[in-house]
């Protein structure tokens, strides 16, 4: 990684800093319950620093948690900052199914085409991620049930992309993602989202014996992972470039059901940044007095 690559995803690190401050800004006042996951937890207890080739940041909430948040954050958020939800983006339009925190006054790709084509450029800007931490019904068939209609949602929501390139795909799976992306294509949006978020659900209130969890709105590939519920009912401080965030209280269960050996760094050749073009990072904003 060049010295010039490095000073643009350190920008993107700073600003993530200060979307996530302000995250735990909305969720103290409001006695809402967050904490970091994914890769963002990864680099605070492996690197205590956001993974140097890291350029995006996670959170996550429980369901509940994420309801009271939903209800209160369009109003609580400071400005220079917007909350984005999957049908924000109009246009008819599905980029994923995780709704994230932007900060305006940035910009992490050039301002072409495609970026306009997701709400006007909504995408194209230094963000944080809200995973939602959703009940695993007890029943495993009807847990079953719940990630088949989230993969085939997915699946359909992948015909409102910008584009789609099949040479990404093999085999059976390039024909179900063939078949799923042209039937979509001709479903409104706006449904879809609304067909994934009752499947995330339909576990709601239903796990009070196994006590099991999963990230509704995960990595599709990840969606499988199934996690003890009580990992996530309390925080702990870990510190982040500096700065003390909260932490799930069983953040070694849950990175390991991640990444297994966490602690192991990848291969050079896979600690590469994938959401942000260097070249084009900008960060104007200003924290308004």
């Amino acid at each position: 990684m060049t010295e010039e690559v490095q000073k643009a995803i350190d920008q993107v690190h700073a600003a993530h800093i200060v979307i996530i401050k302000e995250i735990e800004r909305i969720c103290k006042k409001h006695n809402i319950m967050f904490y970091i996951e994914s890769g963002t937890l990864l680099g605070a207890i492996r690197h205590k620093s956001a993974i140097p080739w890291d350029d995006d940041a996670d959170t996550a909430m429980l369901r509940s948690e994420f309801e009271k948040f939903r209800n209160v954050v369009r109003e609580e958020l400071a400005p220079g900052f917007a909350y984005v939800e999957p049908k924000d983006l109009g246009n008819n339009a599905i980029f994923d199914f995780v709704p994230r925190i932007i900060m305006l006054d940035s910009q992490i790709q050039p301002d072409d085409e495609e970026q306009q084509f997701y709400g006007n450029g909504l995408n194209n800007h230094v963000s944080v991620d809200i995973f939602i931490i959703d009940d695993v019904n007890d029943c495993n068939w009807m847990h079953l049930l719940s990630r088949t209609l989230i993969l085939v949602c997915y699946g359909l929501g992948m015909g409102h992309r910008y584009q789609l390139d099949m040479n990404d795909y093999n085999g059976l799976s390039k024909l179900v993602v063939k078949i799923l992306s042209g039937i979509g294509k001709h479903i409104p949006s706006e449904k879809i989202i609304q067909w994934y978020d009752k499947a995330s659900r339909m576990g709601t209130g239903k796990n009070k014996k196994k006590h099991r969890c999963f990230y509704g709105n995960f990595l599709i590939q990840d969606v499988a992972l199934i996690y003890d519920k009580r990992w996530f009912a309390q925080t702990v401080p870990v510190t982040l470039d500096g700065v003390e965030v909260p932490a799930p209280k069983g953040w070694h269960r849950a990175l390991k059901t991640i990444y297994g050996d966490y602690m192991q760094l990848p291969p050079e050749e896979k600690r590469v940044n994938t959401h942000c073009n260097p070249d084009y990072v900008k960060i104007w904003y200003q924290e308004k007095k």
